[in-house]
């Protein structure tokens, strides 16, 4: 063997840099009911779902619920992981409707009919001279019938359209239908009757078993009736102890105007959105007044919520601020950004006369209920403002702290920075109340309140945190860390001024007759 001389001896060890951690990566939760053809199991949890409707059908069913629920993720979000928790229907009390054509036709022509969405689900009818009520109605059920995606079954008999909903329960209540058209000797072509009829959810006992500690910053939840199983499960999770788990619901309702201040009313929950349309219940249009499952609507509002969040993302086709170009990419930093005004362009604009008056809406937000309408020439569906459900702290003390989501967005990313780079910064360290010694691994108070200035300011520059001198100097002053050597245990309590929203402008200009001093 050949002698080889190494000399002098020289060891080099690499090691990772010291870059601050970023947050987790978004992903979002659906909980729906699958159809029987749907293979996935029932009360388990399917993972990391494809971007792929076959892998969808397949999975859930393609009349069903979560079917429809990823779908409407999907059309805005294609980069966010989506899983979703499976449920089968308990029993078979479906919601049911009923569109009934009366008079032959004496002239060909056509007649229009959405069901559960205008945008997915709209069927022009051809109608022939001599067309009988009895041949226009199967007519009609086979253009829904055709549609393999549609969350119904429909059948004709005798000038009538049965449909019924493809899945058991109540949200098959909330499908919308409408009509539109007429035909020269057809002399009602009517709903009805809305749907209704659907009972039964299934369970929600030991629902959420199946996640246990895996975070989801946004569930989509489509049961109004149960809403507080999930503020429930949301609540423990807020303040989760080694742990970031907190997450947002959000819930699509159509509903009357009383109805909304009731549910709003109901409950206080920093996580909860719900996100409203006013029911229209007339011959012609039986749903929310923007015709879209309130489910999906809250899957759309759900996925671009991810996206906003997600780093880099391109969001440009949500965002209409013309002063941030930096805000046409996702990341932490939008948690700040307003979400009124984000343009929804899936959903179909509603009449004008359908909505709530400004009176309504301004009650609607200060019961804890978001709005969702039209742009002032009513050509594009926004967002409102969203806010929580939330109103008093435990003590019924009125607080405003977690009243808007933009609130709950912009706390939750600076508590991960923060926790995910505490744990970074001190995972091996020795605690001391004297000097930190050069070249070991050691810290005092003053290493910790120098650690977490520095995150305050990574935070600042993110538009998380309020940025400027002032504002770290507050920070700072208000910054108290005690240390416990003998639990190990470092304390750090202070004030994190977040950034808000702008929402309102007052301005009063005096009339002047003259430009002169």
């Amino acid at each position: 063997m050949t002698t080889v001389i190494r000399e002098p001896v020289v060891n080099i060890t690499l090691q990772s840099s010291s870059q601050s951690v970023g947050n987790k990566p978004q992903r979002v939760l659906l909980i729906g009911q699958k159809t029987s053809s749907g293979t996935a199991t029932t009360g388990a949890l399917s993972t990391d779902i494809q971007n792929d409707k076959t892998v969808w059908s397949s999975l859930f069913g393609a009349r069903s619920m979560l079917y429809q629920m990823i779908a409407n993720v999907r059309r805005y979000n294609k980069v966010t992981r989506v899983d979703a928790i499976v449920l089968a229907d308990n029993g078979s009390t479906k919601a049911a409707g009923t569109i009934t054509v009366v008079g032959t036709a004496s002239a060909a022509g056509t007649l229009t009919v959405s069901v559960a969405s205008v945008t997915d689900h709209t069927y022009i009818v051809a109608v022939a001279a001599s067309d009988t009520p009895t041949v226009i109605a199967a007519a009609i059920a086979a253009a829904i019938t055709a549609d393999t995606t549609v969350p119904v079954t429909a059948s004709a008999s005798v000038g009538a359209v049965t449909i019924t909903a493809a899945n058991a329960g109540t949200v098959g209540n909330q499908i919308g239908l409408k009509v539109s058209g007429s035909v020269a000797g057809v002399s009602s072509f009517t709903i009805t009757a809305g749907m209704t009829g659907g009972a039964t959810d299934p369970s929600f006992t030991s629902l959420f078993d199946v996640i246990a500690d895996q975070r989801y910053q946004t569930i989509i939840w489509p049961y109004t009736a149960s809403i507080a199983t999930l503020a429930t499960e949301l609540g423990t999770r807020f303040n989760a102890s080694n742990n970031i788990l907190d997450g947002v619901g959000i819930v699509g309702v159509a509903d009357t105007y009383a109805n909304l201040i009731t549910l709003g009313g109901t409950l206080n929950s920093n996580s909860i959105d719900i996100i409203a349309d006013k029911k229209i219940a007339s011959t012609i249009l039986n749903s929310g007044s923007i015709m879209e499952q309130p489910y999906c609507i809250a899957a759309q509002m759900g996925a671009i919520r991810a996206l906003r969040l997600t780093q880099d993302a391109v969001i440009s086709q949500f965002v209409i601020t013309r002063s941030g170009s930096l805000d046409l990419y996702g990341g932490p930093e939008l948690a700040s950004l307003p979400y009124f005004n984000t343009q929804m362009t899936a959903l179909p604009v509603q009449d004008i006369a359908n909505g709530f008056t400004a009176t309504e809406q301004a009650n609607l937000l200060a019961a804890g209920v978001s709005l969702i309408g039209t742009n002032i020439t009513n050509n594009t569906v926004l967002l409102g403002t969203q806010v929580t459900t939330y109103k008093t702290d435990a003590a019924s003390n009125s607080d405003i702290t977690w009243k808007y989501l933009n609130y709950v967005d912009t706390s939750s990313v600076a508590r991960e920075y923060f926790f995910n780079n505490l744990k970074a910064r001190f995972s091996q360290s020795r605690l001391t109340q004297g000097a930190v010694i050069a070249g070991r691994s050691m810290a005092n108070q003053a290493t910790v309140e120098a650690y977490c200035g520095k995150l305050y300011g990574e935070l600042a520059k993110q538009a998380i945190l309020q940025a400027g001198e002032t504002a770290q100097k507050y920070f700072s002053k208000n910054l108290v860390v005690t240390l416990n050597l003998s639990t190990g245990t470092v304390t750090v309590t202070g004030q994190l001024p977040i950034v808000t929203q702008l929402r309102i402008i007052n301005v009063t200009f005096q009339v002047s007759f003259t430009t002169e001093a």
